[in-house]
């Protein structure tokens, strides 16, 4: 899974989307910035979080398909339509709150002050 990029903004104003471990040089005022100065375990911390909140929201849907769908085949076909409304009432009521725990997360990110080689 790729990781998203980070964004610098040079003194001059310049900005950029920049993957972790690259350089950048502003075009202009030749200033280079290296996101390698960043610590890679706080970096990927972050992404591991962000990765695991979204996998756990996939994991629930895929839990809830996966055991209402073979008990309406089997046991009522009229439950079949069950799921997508199970599924729908718990974006509704769970989604803000699990939204909530995203942002947080990403409020409380740490902040890299990357010096201009």
């Amino acid at each position: 899974m790729r990781v998203p990029p980070l964004k610098i903004t040079c003194d001059c104003g310049e900005v950029a989307s920049v993957r972790h471990g690259e350089r950048w040089t502003c075009e202009r005022c030749d200033r280079t910035w290296n996101t390698e100065k960043i610590p890679v375990e706080e970096y990927r911390g972050l992404m591991r979080d962000l990765r695991r909140y979204r996998l756990v929201a996939a994991g629930i849907a895929v839990v809830i398909a996966g055991t209402l769908i073979p008990l309406a085949l089997l046991v009522n076909p009229g439950l079949v339509f069950v799921v997508p409304i199970l599924l729908g009432a718990i974006a509704i009521f769970a989604g803000p709150y699990w939204k909530r725990k995203i942002r947080e997360r990403v409020a409380n990110r740490p902040r890299w002050e990357l010096d201009p080689e």
